[in-house]
């Protein structure tokens, strides 16, 4: 119902600016799919949720999920130097859960369902202007930076978010240098007095020199966040953070190496703890492959994504953003989310973390087959006696005992069928093999016993 809605909207829009000879083109997204998980409390044990402990809610411990992503993208050429883009979704984070919006209608039998239509989105609307000097972006967009680990405009195939920002930037071309200085504003509220509001002042640079398959970027960026700004959560108090993303990727002839190295500092408030801190944290991530012949490639991933250790008033911790995923169940689904509402099940980001992947690809004219192995271990964990900080749930506990570090291995085989050049059938079965890390419940005569989780998965999407 979803997409004949928006063929319906399209088929009166197109119209609409063909009268005034506004050419407007259209691409988008549509993708269902399905994930079935077993194990999600990664335990069968019987356990009380708390601060600091692995244990998830005792409800269910298996998980199902069907999702729809549908996003519109439409690109309204005004004249020669005005472009008008945007991006229609429905649901929250462009995903609606299938069913979830389905009420019945007493009087015409027990048969009878409907699914009520959901909210239509603006997640970005904006002009692009072209002139001599540089191209201009004004309104809501989004932003990527390099591999996409921190800045993640959300453009691949089944992305759920996107690095969104209100304001104006300037893309200049010099040679093989590129410059974007942007102002923006992250939040504000229905009281226009400056005190709610949250905005960023940032440069990125880069140098493309495509002769040599030799990338060097640099992002620069100054957030200030005001005393009653909510953009962290009530109470969070005044941010003035820095962040500097240096990114460079080479490539040769079957080989391709490339680097991300995030760094945050400067005064977080309390937006991670309870008493102000400062922000010092970084990030390395590493993506590299190796071509063997025209069929097989060889894909090596790792990262190490800095810990916060809970005992000083500096925060240390980094998240990465929720669409650079590793595996497939590790960092790919939030767990809690299954049995916990409060959590979304797809924002799990990768966070207080020492990873690494092999992958072996293998692909043909309609197909693309992955086989992956996934080591993966926590930076900071609890030694009794000692505060410790919860990644999680985002708090500072005690330590009634010690942790392990040890976050499992995960072996995943994956595939993509090129049904055609618009459609893609995926899928996946995957098994995450769980470390001692999970056992601990911050008690002293207590631990779980882990059990593995398997998930499988599948999904449709089509690009138009």
């Amino acid at each position: 119902m979803l997409f004949l809605r928006f063929i319906l909207i399209g088929l009166l829009i197109v119209p609409a600016f063909s009268a005034f000879s506004v050419p407007v083109d259209w691409s988008g997204e549509l993708t269902l799919d399905t994930d079935i998980i077993r194990g999600v409390r990664r335990t069968s044990d019987s356990c009380t949720p708390a601060a600091g402990s692995q244990c998830i809610t005792d409800e269910e411990n298996n998980g199902r999920q069907q999702n729809m992503i549908m996003t519109l993208n439409p690109s309204i050429i005004i004249n020669d130097g005005v472009t008008i883009k945007g991006e229609l979704a429905t649901g929250t984070s462009r995903t609606s859960q299938v069913g979830d919006d389905t009420t019945t209608d007493s009087k015409s039998g027990s048969y009878f369902a409907q699914t009520t239509s959901s909210g239509l989105n603006v997640n970005q609307i904006y002009a692009e202007i072209y002139a001599d000097t540089a191209l201009y972006r004004v309104g809501r967009f989004a932003k990527n930076f390099g591999l996409g680990a921190l800045i993640n405009s959300g453009e691949e195939r089944r992305n759920r978010y996107f690095s969104g920002y209100e304001g104006i930037e300037a893309e200049l071309k010099l040679g093989n240098f590129y410059l974007t200085p942007a102002w923006t504003k992250l939040h504000t509220s229905s009281n226009p007095n400056g005190k709610y509001d949250a905005y960023e002042t940032s440069l990125y640079a880069l140098y493309d020199n495509t002769n040599r398959n030799l990338k060097f970027g640099v992002f620069y960026a100054l957030r200030e966040v005001e005393t009653e700004s909510t953009l962290y959560g009530a109470n969070t108090g005044s941010q003035e953070v820095t962040l500097i993303d240096i990114f460079i990727q080479k490539n040769w002839e079957k080989a391709k190496l490339a680097l991300e190295i995030p760094m945050v500092s400067g005064n977080a408030g309390k937006a991670y703890t309870n008493e102000d801190a400062d922000f010092d944290s970084n990030a390395y991530i590493l993506e590299s492959s190796f071509e063997m012949n025209t069929q097989w490639k060889l894909n090596l991933n790792a990262g190490y994504v800095k810990g916060d250790d809970g005992e000083t008033n500096s925060f240390e911790g980094m998240y990465l953003h929720p669409n650079y995923k590793v595996g497939k169940i590790l960092y790919n689904h939030n767990l809690r989310g299954y049995n916990n509402s409060a959590y979304d099940i797809h924002n799990a980001a990768i966070s207080n973390s020492t990873y690494a992947q092999l992958e072996a690809q293998y692909s043909s004219s309609e197909w693309v087959w992955k086989i992956s192995a996934l080591w993966a271990k926590a930076n900071q964990v609890a030694s009794e006696g000692d505060d410790f900080y919860d990644h999680e749930q985002k708090s500072i506990v005690t330590a009634a005992a010690d942790q392990a570090d040890d976050l499992g291995y995960e072996l995943t085989t994956e595939f993509d069928y090129m049904w055609n050049p618009s459609v893609t059938i995926s899928g996946y079965l995957s098994n995450l093999f769980v470390g001692d890390f999970y056992s601990f419940l911050n008690d002293a005569d207590d631990e779980l016993k882990t059990q593995n989780v398997m998930a499988t998965g599948m999904s449709l999407s089509v690009k138009f």
